[in-house]
């Protein structure tokens, strides 16, 4: 097989309790349409047996009509079974035309459903998920995953169940016809299940595999469309094209493996089914020419034959497109049953307008997978006060912060705003207090105003501008001839990263938080823009608490107190002046940046 991928290692991995877990999850989404279903059932119900009545109808005309030319009737006798046998064919007709129209409805609205709980789930996730999870897969999954779901609630689900039915409606006519012809058809079905069932061992796991090749690639391009200006500064291109060439060739043969198994199958039941229509027809003719049964039981039962086996390669059929909606719905279930890891607790209150006091009561914290970043960190910022955070890389500054917006949980210790326990309110009512700018601003794709309205939606084009002159940023608006309506491109692409800086200080000051963290917020700006935002800074911090990360120690000379972070410990604080005479950590970082 392609790819080195065996079939036993395909059965291996075959799963075939997530697959039973997987179909109940995906029909609980058609449930709250009861009513909607039980009409579609009617309607498959009418089809399937208008349908099955078609051939009993075809040989009862055929021998009404041998019949009739011996005997020397009038064609007459021909009128009722004729019209009974179009009659049939009709409510087949318009009995389909029905189930297609409510089941596809009913699909579609089970997609919304579903595509809104993924997209309430990426809003839900922790910043730790995205910090290992690629783009390109959960876009992969978001996308490619949910098309395979939608393929099967739209379309697969109800030839799935009008097959169901049509097979059971044909086994009925049989029985109801000739028991021997029925029992010969019925030889062939372990056969085919025995193949379905082989084919099902192994199709699941190279659907699922093609799935995840397919979001290896997505994930790959991705990443080289963000960094491509880095590729080519540093002449690296021949050789992502190397890499992309080696997953792309992956994805290839993933499938090819998932098309080997899915064009051998098909064409393996059209001749099992072939085959036992022939024989069928021939035990009926040999019945027949014995005057067992009459030629008109003979055509209807060869065309049952055709109905039941086509049923059948049908089911088997839809076997391949469940088997690929599974391999896609397991990783979107996935996704969703990813744990949101920071939770509003069952008790959680809405901490309302806060005065900004915060404190860390012996506060330590380790990612999952890594040594303590913070150590036993004690400390209390008092509402109005500005806090500056310094030290070197790595020394667990923007993790302290992190805490108070509580993208993280600490690992041991208590952190706190206005008394409560960060854990105890709902994180909605405590970052509504929080304005954040950091280092690396994201804007979204759409105009200025609308970036700047991001945190306050409602603020009318006075308090824009207002936010926009305050940062600093109103005078590159106005030389723009759109000005506030300026598009700024996907992630703020058309503007320098010094113009997405300021706006991104516009956005938290327009937002009015009670808690104001700027991580190296200034460290994209040249010194003039600095020195406005340094000023209108001193306007916006007023009766605000306030939590400055810095490593231009220029900028924090203003700071009501400076505290100094150094392997994930607080080494010392206090105002600018005070660790420089103490000649301690921070005298040497400032040794560092401004040698005699």
């Amino acid at each position: 097989m392609p790819g080195g991928v065996s079939l036993k290692a395909l059965a291996r991995n075959e799963r075939p309790a997530s697959a039973v877990r997987t179909v109940q999850r995906l029909l609980g989404y058609l449930l709250p349409h009861k009513g909607m279903l039980a009409s579609s059932l009617v309607w498959l119900v009418a089809s399937s047996a208008a349908t099955a009545a078609t051939p009993a109808l075809t040989g009862r005309v055929i021998d009404v009509a041998i019949a009739a030319a011996r005997t020397g009737d009038s064609p007459r006798v021909l009128v009722v079974p004729a019209l009974l046998l179009v009659s049939s064919t009709l409510v087949s007709w318009f009995a389909q035309r029905m189930q297609i129209l409510v089941i596809g409805t009913v699909g579609q609205k089970a997609l919304y459903a579903l595509r809104a709980e993924v997209f309430d789930t990426i809003q839900k996730l922790p910043v730790a998920f995205y910090e290992t999870t690629g783009s390109g897969d959960l876009m992969s999954r978001l996308i490619n995953d949910i098309e395979t779901i939608n393929s099967f609630l739209g379309q697969s689900f109800r030839r799935l169940m009008s097959s169901a039915l049509a097979l059971i409606a044909t086994l009925t006519g049989m029985l109801l016809v000739d028991v021997r012809l029925a029992l010969a058809t019925l030889l062939a079905v372990p056969i085919m299940l025995g193949t379905t069932r082989l084919f099902g061992i192994f199709a699941r796991r190279a659907f699922r595999a093609r799935q995840e090749a397919i979001g290896d690639v997505s994930e790959t391009l991705a990443e080289e469309l963000a960094g491509i200006r880095v590729a080519q500064a540093f002449d690296r291109t021949d050789r992502n094209r190397t890499e992309f060439s080696q997953r792309n060739a992956a994805n290839r043969d993933a499938n090819i493996n998932a098309a080997v198994i899915s064009s051998a199958f098909s064409p393996l039941l059209a001749v099992i089914s072939a085959s036992s229509a022939a024989l069928v027809a021939g035990y009926g003719g040999l019945l027949a020419a014995a005057g067992v049964v009459s030629v008109g039981v003979v055509v209807a039962f060869f065309n049952y034959a055709r109905q039941f086996f086509s049923a059948v390669t049908q089911l088997s059929s839809l076997y391949a497109e469940t088997q690929s909606a599974l391999a896609g719905g397991e990783r979107v279930f996935d996704l969703l049953d990813t744990p949101v890891g920071v939770a509003d607790s069952e008790h959680a209150v809405d901490i309302g307008r806060v005065e900004g006091r915060i404190r860390f009561e012996g506060v330590r914290f380790s990612y999952s997978t890594g040594p303590e970043v913070l150590r036993a960190i004690d400390l209390t910022i008092e509402p109005g006060e500005t806090v500056a955070i310094v030290g070197e890389t790595g020394a667990g500054k923007t993790t302290l912060v992190n805490l108070v917006a509580r993208f993280y949980d600490p690992s041991a210790g208590i952190v706190s705003v206005d008394g409560h326990d960060v854990r105890d309110v709902t994180t909605a009512s405590l970052r509504g207090n929080l304005g954040v700018v950091l280092q690396d601003p994201f804007l979204f794709t759409g105009t200025i105003a609308e970036n700047i309205r991001y945190g306050r939606p409602g603020a009318t084009d006075d308090d824009v501008r207002a936010a926009a002159r305050a940062a600093g940023a109103l005078e590159f608006i106005e030389r723009s001839p759109e000005g506030f309506q300026a598009e700024v491109g996907e992630r703020g692409g058309v503007l320098s990263t010094g113009q997405r800086q300021l706006l991104a200080f516009a956005r938290a000051i327009l937002a009015d938080p009670a808690l104001l963290i700027l991580d190296e917020a200034t460290s994209s700006v040249d010194t003039r823009t600095e020195r406005l935002i340094q000023d209108a800074l001193r306007h916006v911090l007023k009766g605000r608490t306030a939590l400055i990360i810095a490593h231009r120690l220029s900028t924090i000379r203003n700071a009501d107190r400076i505290v100094v972070i150094e392997n994930g410990s607080i080494a010392e604080e206090g105002s600018y002046d005070e660790l420089i005479r103490s000649d301690g950590v921070f005298a040497q970082l400032h040794a560092a940046q401004f040698p005699v």
